[in-house]
């Protein structure tokens, strides 16, 4: 088996439904499933969701877990930034499926086109496209 992408980073996300999770990726955002096992009472266990190369997977816990029911509009402390391929017509497309956009589409000093929304466990999901150089602000200092 060959590898695209060795190194890549596949985020776990431990929540309460995975089935329920599953859907606002797939049928919101456009995400493909790619795999998933169902657990005995009839609802996944885990599953791996992509958009382009990007992969995440959400996982029930075997075990009560802190912080894994859902927390909207309560935001987690990590937030998962995704390159997409044209961020204007994948805004647009989000939009269009209902899904509330928490940070508008807008170019960032640091090159890239950015939008963002946040999943119904808090997870706060950044989708961007590289457009520039960047440009840091008046003052700052980049090392």
């Amino acid at each position: 088996m060959s590898r695209e992408h060795p190194g890549a980073v596949m985020p776990i996300i431990s929540v309460e439904s995975v089935d329920e999770l599953r859907s606002f990726y797939v049928d919101k955002l456009g995400f493909g499933h790619v795999m998933g096992m169902v657990g005995k009472d009839g609802k996944f266990d885990f599953c791996t969701v992509t958009l382009g190369s990007a992969k995440i997977m959400l996982t029930r816990p075997p075990e009560k877990v802190e912080g894994s029911k859902p927390a909207y509009p309560t935001k987690r402390p990590v937030e998962i930034y995704l390159e997409v391929a044209d961020v204007d017509k994948y805004h647009d497309e989000v939009k269009k499926r209902g899904v509330k956009i928490t940070a508008p589409l807008g170019t960032q000093w640091w090159g890239d086109r950015t939008f963002k929304v946040v999943d119904p466990y808090g997870y706060e999901l950044w989708f961007y496209q590289m457009v520039g150089e960047p440009k840091p602000p008046k003052g700052a200092k980049i090392v």
